[in-house]
């Protein structure tokens, strides 16, 4: 059995996975755009770049953690298989 680290994080929570903030952090970088649904492995996914040619407006194309408040609620690309949350 593995023993849990009980070193705080940089917010002073102990054990430092409890942190939402760095776990969050410390998981893949993801693509999202701002009128998408799903998040992407690469800035160059095919689907992120035709649904970004669709739209009258298209927003930046950003990187977010595949923890942060943006990525959650969408899915992940069928096209690009990024990681799961």
């Amino acid at each position: 059995m593995s023993e849990i680290n009980m070193d705080p994080c940089k917010h002073g929570l102990i054990p430092a996975s409890s942190c939402l903030d760095c776990r969050a952090q410390s998981m893949p970088t993801v693509y999202v755009s701002g009128g998408g649904m799903k998040y992407h492995a690469t800035r160059n996914c095919p689907a992120l770049v035709k649904g970004q040619k669709n739209v009258d407006n298209p927003t930046e194309i950003v990187p977010t953690s595949l923890g942060s408040e943006i990525a959650q609620g969408r899915k992940p690309c069928r096209t690009c298989s990024p990681p799961e949350i």
